[in-house]
């Protein structure tokens, strides 16, 4: 399990090359380490701990300790419907009336592979992007990356490029929206993956962070604890057995789940990261949206990654030229030279236009 910790330990570097922007990494970096360490840590606490006790209340138990606790383990366990607040020493548990229906507790064994498969989703639109991107950028910018002092090398790679973007202009329309197909693919992902939790969880987690930070205010006697019913610590677990005349015996164990003591801080934790990273990638969105569809913000963006001590009649002219593609590789071009070095890129790509013109 600490090897597959490792091997996230990539997504921790910063790539040199930026193709993408600060929102898009939150997905496939920052979601995908959180989703990642916790599937390791829940691992160790189910396969190398335990993550389950169960006992039964009788003088000589004739199930096995080992026994009982896997199989409730894999058969699931339950509480009352009311949950946390129900009359009586131990929330959750009591004797349930004729016309109750048992809350029965079954993602718990499966909350592993079900942070994994997360994990997965959140790299899928990087990867794609990753893929379709092909390293054109990384071709585009390696020697001029960041660079203070020009060389000979540095020199040539500036005419290169400038050469390049000025050969293929009007030549970048599926490079850019790739990149914009992969931005939505982000925003319905997380949109899907807050009711996939939802559903796992029984319907309990679009409301489950609203639901502690409310009871959170409440007076201590007044309050329940909404992750105690989400995730019960304690439960029971009804063993069915044939007894010695071959009737059946049932046995009912009281439960002690360990492992949801870490569930809850995971999915409290997600919950409001889920809702943060929705929102703040349907902002993303938005602006990319109005970025689209009204040109003067692409001239806007373009000057301002220029800088104000560049003629703006020259970054009109290669924006004049340039359709949305043609921009978006601009941009990424900005986030990846210095701004001195954009500007004698844009400068020596004006006067190729205006050459053209005349």
């Amino acid at each position: 399990m600490l090897g597959d910790l490792s091997a996230v330990k990539g997504l921790l570097k910063i790539a040199p090359i930026k193709t993408d922007n600060n929102i898009f990494r939150c997905h496939y970096k920052l979601t995908v380490i959180i989703l990642a360490a916790s599937t390791v840590l829940i691992s160790l606490k189910q396969y190398v701990g335990d993550p389950i006790d169960c006992i039964i209340n009788a003088e000589k138990s004739p199930i096995p300790g080992d026994v009982l606790d896997k199989y409730c383990w894999i058969h699931s366990t339950h509480t009352l419907p009311n949950g946390p607040g129900t009359e009586g020493p131990i929330p959750g548990l009591g004797t349930p009336k004729e016309d109750d229906d048992l809350v029965y507790h079954k993602y718990y064994q499966w909350v592993a592979f079900f942070l994994l498969f997360q994990t997965i989703t959140f790299y899928l639109p990087h990867f794609a992007w990753k893929f379709w991107e092909g390293g054109r950028m990384k071709a585009l910018v390696e020697d001029l990356h960041f660079s203070v002092v020009q060389t000979d090398v540095q020199k040539n790679a500036k005419r290169n490029l400038v050469d390049y973007l000025f050969a293929n202009v009007h030549q970048h329309h599926l490079y850019a929206i790739g990149f914009f197909v992969c931005e939505l693919l982000n925003i319905i992902n997380i949109i899907v993956q807050i009711f996939m939790v939802d559903v796992f969880l029984g319907g309990e987690f679009t409301e489950y962070g609203a639901n502690v930070v409310s009871q959170s205010a409440m007076d201590p006697e007044d309050r329940s604890d909404p992750m105690s019913y989400v995730f019960p610590k304690l439960t029971k677990c009804l063993f069915k057995m044939y007894g010695p005349s071959g009737t059946i015996q049932q046995y009912d164990a009281l439960c002690i789940l360990p492992v949801n003591i870490l569930n809850e801080k995971i999915f409290i934790f997600l919950w409001f990261w889920y809702i943060i990273l929705a929102i703040l990638t349907g902002i993303a969105f938005i602006f990319r949206v109005v970025t689209l569809v009204i040109p003067k913000v692409r001239l806007f963006l373009l000057k301002r990654k220029a800088g104000r001590s560049l003629d703006s009649s020259q970054v009109e002219t290669v924006f004049g030229r340039c359709h949305i593609g043609d921009w978006f590789v601009l941009m990424l071009v900005s986030s990846n030279i210095t701004q001195g070095m954009f500007q004698e890129v844009l400068q020596d790509l004006a006067q190729k236009f205006r050459g053209k013109e005349v």
